[in-house]
């Protein structure tokens, strides 16, 4: 049963026009949740040159991350079948609409619209699940233990060596590297294993990094469908108490007072889908 789905926006952004660039699909048995890829603001190469107030002023409106976002959602509530086959789907259509935007990518001003993103399907007693990169599912039982939770491929494959550019973030020529050679790229490895991540561009090599499957799930199970944004409240005994006896204004008011207590931590813009699965005596 779907319980709950709501986008809390980004803290410094709120009462702005700042694009959300989280969105998300829900009916009763399924749900997808698609997070933008944050774009570069238009004219400026180095960030450290930019304030917060000339940021928000020279991002791009309407933002391709927000664009992408909801073609990824629209396209899977059109679709049907195996959870992989529509996100390949949200890619065909992506493509599409970068095919009408942009004419080269450049990996800045010019990269690709795009999102990542995360999807399931509640069928009787099984969940079938499917993500690319940091957007994830999680299962939590009747009693607040984790059963199960999707594995964040970026912060395990790709963020060590993002960080090991030895350019600063704010030069364009890091976030080329990081965008051109991490994202979506098979050639990209380390003995052995592809270290890059994946996202919804359009690219044909996106789909390989596309990750789904199925568990069984049993009566009380509570199913979250999230962006990265919620990755840090996910093992907080605090959260999942506020799961287990869900009441909407009361997790409302937990999110929005730890949003405004660590920016950093749990103040980004962040998206939840929450179902409780009640099965058949």
């Amino acid at each position: 049963m779907l319980v709950y789905m709501n986008t809390f926006e980004n803290i410094k952004t709120l009462n702005s026009d700042f694009p959300v660039e989280d969105q998300f699909y829900a009916s009763e048995n399924e749900a997808i949740v698609a997070d933008g890829i944050t774009r570069d603001p238009i004219g400026i190469g180095d960030l450290s040159t930019c304030s917060s107030k000339e940021f928000l002023a020279k991002y791009p409106r309407p933002s391709g991350a927000e664009l992408a976002a909801k073609e990824i959602c629209y396209t899977f509530s059109k679709n049907s079948g195996l959870l992989r086959d529509r996100l390949i789907e949200c890619n065909n259509t992506v493509k599409k609409l970068n095919d009408r935007c942009i004419l080269e990518c450049d990996y800045l001003e010019n990269d690709y619209f795009g999102a990542v993103a995360s999807c399931v399907s509640i069928k009787n007693d099984i969940l079938y699940y499917a993500y690319i990169c940091d957007c994830g599912v999680i299962v939590f039982d009747s009693l607040g233990n984790i059963k199960f939770q999707t594995e964040d491929d970026k912060e395990c494959y790709s963020d060590s060596f993002i960080n090991r550019i030895d350019i600063s973030w704010n030069l364009p020529e890091a976030r080329v590297i990081a965008r051109r050679d991490y994202r979506n790229n098979l050639d990209n490895t380390y003995d052995g294993k592809c270290v890059s991540y994946g996202a919804i561009t359009g690219e044909a090599t996106a789909i390989s990094f596309i990750k789904s499957g199925q568990i069984k799930l049993s009566n009380g199970d509570i199913v979250l469908v999230y962006s990265d944004g919620f990755s840090k409240f996910l093992h907080d005994q605090d959260f999942i108490s506020q799961v287990i006896g869900f009441e909407k204004d009361k997790f409302e008011n937990y999110v929005e007072v730890k949003s405004q207590s660590d920016y950093e931590k749990y103040g980004k813009e962040k998206t939840v889908v929450l179902f409780k699965v009640e099965l058949p005596l």
